[in-house]
């Protein structure tokens, strides 16, 4: 067998056993599927859905944390409703959905809302849409006689 077809084989078993069963070539999917993953508590399965560059500088630990700080501040959402999914510019997609909360006596502060509505991007990757987690910028940095010249690539 050749290097590239072993390799390929090694890429498709480790896909197929993340246990991400999602059509990750349409972003709606993707978003629906990372939302039902955290409302069910599925954290391994939401993790795997987040984009490279997340997942990078984000442990799993912390990942979970900031998802069991939000349920002590605002509830734990039992559905969601995607309302819109738009091209933000090539290889970016926003999605805007609501969250449904219940009304429970753990959750009646001031900040309880019965449903809130969140935005989301979605980033083009290596051949799947992944979401984007943390907020970032990528920045190419390049040398020029009067110093360093700053662009930014995306945001």
């Amino acid at each position: 067998m050749g290097r590239l077809t072993k390799l390929g084989m090694l890429a498709a078993m480790t896909l197929a056993g993340c246990g991400v069963d999602v059509n990750t070539m349409d972003p709606e999917a993707v978003a629906h599927a990372y939302l039902k993953a955290i409302e069910n508590g599925d954290f391994k399965k939401a993790y795997m859905l987040i984009d490279g560059i997340s997942r990078q500088y984000t442990p799993y630990d912390d990942f979970v944390r900031y998802w069991q700080n939000f349920f002590k501040k605002y509830g734990r959402p039992y559905k969601h409703t995607i309302h819109d999914v738009s091209k933000l510019r090539p290889g970016w997609v926003v999605v805007e959905y609501t969250w449904h909360f219940k009304r429970t006596p753990e959750t009646d502060t001031t900040f309880f809302l019965e449903q809130r509505s969140y935005r989301m991007k979605l980033k083009f990757e290596f051949r799947k849409w992944a979401v984007k987690f943390r907020k970032y910028r990528l920045i190419k940095e390049t040398p020029t006689p009067y110093g360093v010249q700053r662009e930014v690539i995306e945001e």
